[in-house]
């Protein structure tokens, strides 16, 4: 049973920074700020609601392992940062050091449609992990703002408007996370053309940090 935990109504403000700033800059000075979740920031969220999906919406789960996902996650734990990225750690990680601008990270990933419906994973990529620096413009912006604050071992869900998503393209070598296949990569290029001013659309990621230095 997959718990879609809310429906989010984003809005796709794309992360503006100078021409004269780097990407690594603009994380440091703007990708924290947190802007507080209530009924005035995100009028359309719900109470978290049980779906009884098909097998299809629920392939890629164990690519988070030990994870309880007949668990809600609460309407509190989320968090929306100025860009429109909205984030919820559903596990905490371990130690001090946490991720920020500059950062050299590794992730395990799933990728779903706003439905829940299952796109991608690296477990079905041979448990490849995703690693890039924070900043260095490899990773989608949605994924370079949403990891920072992890700590090694967390789990996050980041639900990602699609201006900050795959605006670059799915071709091999653009910033990932990148689904793989004909198939997976035309529902997010349909996300991003198709649907990208859709009221409530968003990219959904939950992504594990396995590694950070």
């Amino acid at each position: 049973l997959l718990l879609i935990s809310c429906t989010l109504s984003l809005v796709g403000n794309a992360f503006a920074w100078s021409s004269g700033s780097s990407r690594r800059e603009a994380l440091r000075v703007g990708g924290a700020v947190v802007v507080g979740i209530g009924s005035s920031a995100l009028p359309h969220m719900k109470q978290a609601l049980a779906v009884d999906l098909k097998e299809d919406y629920r392939q890629g789960t164990a690519a988070l392992a030990n994870m309880d996902d007949a668990a809600p996650v609460p309407r509190e734990a989320y968090k929306k940062l100025s860009s429109g990225v909205v984030y919820a750690d559903l596990r905490p990680g371990k130690g001090d050091p946490v991720v920020q601008a500059g950062s050299r990270v590794n992730l395990q990933w799933v990728l779903r449609r706003s439905n829940g419906y299952f796109v991608d994973s690296s477990e079905v990529q041979n448990s490849v992990p995703f690693i890039f620096t924070v900043g260095d413009g490899k990773a989608i912006y949605g994924i370079d703002e949403g990891v920072l604050g992890m700590k090694e071992g967390g789990v996050r869900r980041i639900l990602i408007p699609p201006p900050l998503a795959y605006v670059q393209g799915l071709e091999d070598g653009k910033p990932g996370p990148l689904p793989a296949g004909y198939g997976p990569r035309q529902q997010m290029r349909r996300i991003q053309s198709v649907r990208k001013d859709v009221p409530g659309e968003y990219v959904f990621l939950e992504v594990q940090l396995t590694r950070l230095r």
